[in-house]
């Protein structure tokens, strides 16, 4: 149902909220609460959980969900489970009258978003604990979607690519193209650094460019290195990389342009013009 009130609430945006509440006092509680901030209320009540999943499996575009704990067929730890399992984006926000800390830090780490006493509930406390988890919700999917573009950018890439760490020089992530070009498994990629694929006699390059690396923030790779293969066999890169965070260490991204052919070809052709000389 969509409620309007004329005391100039502070919030004029339009709200979609879905209520879980068993209890029609209660419901009336929060829906004044509610209308004190919020101009235009688009407010679904449900009372059991029965309901709440029919609506839900149906329906995910509700700016915040208010649960409360203690529905006819389901409560405690199993409804919030059942209502996090439902709700996919959406903020839930536990609305009770049981004092229980643990019970509280124990549901936050199942997924809801805020926990509020309802002895202390207060048109602003509730209002700015909607707007807290709902921008706190669209900031953790963003970084999810942002995360799950790089994934699919990266491990679906038909050139080599893969991730290390600059002090250490480990290898964090590599894709599928990096793994069959190169003959080592995910496993042994993981074992090693970036030495291990580059001839001995290269040692000191790598050492130059990781000392350019600290030394220059926005400094980019972009050279033709020679890369060592499983089998032993020699190759050219053509390697550019940046320098990200990578789960909270310093990390170059590389990928990697196999340019084995048209490095023997230049040098077949130098060859063949010294001939002619």
């Amino acid at each position: 149902m969509l409620l309007t009130k004329n005391l100039m609430p502070t919030d004029k945006k339009e709200y979609k909220i879905l209520l879980i509440e068993d209890n029609p006092g209660d419901f009336t509680l929060v829906e004044e609460l509610l209308l004190e901030q919020i101009e235009t209320l688009d407010l679904t009540w449900v009372k059991n959980y029965k309901e709440t999943k029919k609506i839900l499996e149906q329906q995910h575009d509700f700016d915040v969900i208010l649960l409360d704990l203690s529905l006819p067929d389901k409560t405690g730890l199993s409804l919030i489970n059942g209502i996090v399992s439902l709700s996919l984006h959406i903020p839930i926000i536990v609305l009770t009258g049981y004092e229980d800390l643990n019970f509280g830090a124990k549901s936050l780490s199942l997924g809801i978003s805020d926990y509020i006493l309802k002895d202390d509930l207060t048109s602003l406390i509730l209002y700015k604990s909607i707007i807290y988890s709902s921008e706190r919700k669209r900031s953790v999917f963003e970084q999810e979607e942002s995360e799950k573009r790089y994934s699919d950018l990266f491990h679906l890439s038909p050139q080599p690519m893969w991730v290390y760490t600059i002090d250490t020089l480990r290898f964090e992530d590599v894709n599928e193209a990096a793994i069959k070009n190169y003959g080592y498994t995910r496993e042994e990629f993981m074992a090693m650094t970036i030495k291990d694929i580059r001839p001995s006699e290269d040692f000191q390059l790598i050492e130059d460019t990781i000392t350019n690396v600290l030394h220059y923030e926005d400094y980019t790779l972009n050279h033709v290195h020679r890369h060592l293969k499983k089998n032993g066999e020699i190759i050219y890169a053509e390697v550019r990389g940046n320098t990200i965070d990578y789960k909270g260490n310093k990390a170059k991204i590389i990928l990697a342009n196999d340019v084995t052919e048209r490095i023997h070809y230049i040098q077949a052709i130098e060859r063949q013009n010294k001939k002619l000389k």
